[in-house]
């Protein structure tokens, strides 16, 4: 099975070859955690909103969480093998800047003693409140509002730079896009993750397209698994485990 994320001016599109067909709330460990505010939602992504199988081992889920300060939703794909690419959206109800976190969890179907693995972001900063500016920025303490997880321990960081909108109300900016090519990565034993975390302004919303991607460090050869001219991140299933 092949399965391509590839940039197209916006990242983010993604390609799919098979049909979606029926089956919701079941499938692999995927837990998403939103907090903002003091708060913090989360659980299984089955139970928050939806997962159905689309076939070659790939499964798409969608949800919806909030909190007193802000709301989100999510719309990913997920391939236990593993890899997540998918969008999702925060906006900030809150008459204040508020801090945001929303980390996505898959539970892996396969070890590693060493990976590769290979990451990308790209969003889009809104003035939702139509008060002509927005921004969003790095929390203090942190390397960058994106960070890939491999069994809940950082591997990399993407976004140190705060990203800012001035203009007309209701107008947006871009976000990134940013990414790290395929690279040496640490042995995988037992989940991938995403997290975001980031400050945004009041009544303002951000939404961003993301992408990690994590395999077997592979034979000669063997890297055009993790990326190709053009393209983001290439996947393909082993035939054997």
């Amino acid at each position: 099975m092949q399965f391509k994320t590839c940039l197209g001016g916006a990242f983010g599109a993604v390609l799919l070859s098979t049909a979606a067909h029926a089956g919701l709330n079941f499938g692999p460990g995927f837990e998403v955690s939103f907090s903002g505010g003091g708060e913090t939602v989360g659980g299984q992504a089955a139970s928050l909103g939806s997962m159905t199988y689309l076939g070659d081992n790939i499964y798409h889920t969608n949800g919806f969480a909030a909190v007193s300060t802000g709301f989100l939703e999510w719309d990913a794909l997920i391939d236990p093998d593993p890899f997540i690419s998918g969008t999702f959206s925060i906006t900030n109800i809150a008459s204040s800047v508020q801090t945001f976190e929303v980390t996505f969890t898959l539970d892996s179907s396969v070890q590693f003693s060493q990976s590769m693995m290979n990451g990308a972001f790209s969003g889009t900063l809104t003035d939702a409140n139509g008060d002509g500016s927005a921004s969003i920025g790095r929390v203090g303490g942190s390397s960058g509002f994106y960070s890939a997880l491999i069994d809940g321990n950082l591997v990399r960081s993407l976004g140190s730079s705060p990203y800012s909108y001035s203009g007309a109300a209701f107008g947006s900016s871009q976000v990134g896009p940013e990414s790290f090519d395929p690279t040496t990565g640490p042995g995988l034993s037992s989940t991938i993750g995403l997290k975001f975390r980031f400050t945004l302004s009041a009544g303002d919303s951000v939404s961003f397209s993301s992408l990690f991607n994590v395999v077997d460090v592979p034979a000669p050869g063997a890297l055009a698994l993790l990326g190709c001219a053009g393209c983001i991140g290439s996947r393909r299933r082993r035939s054997s485990r």
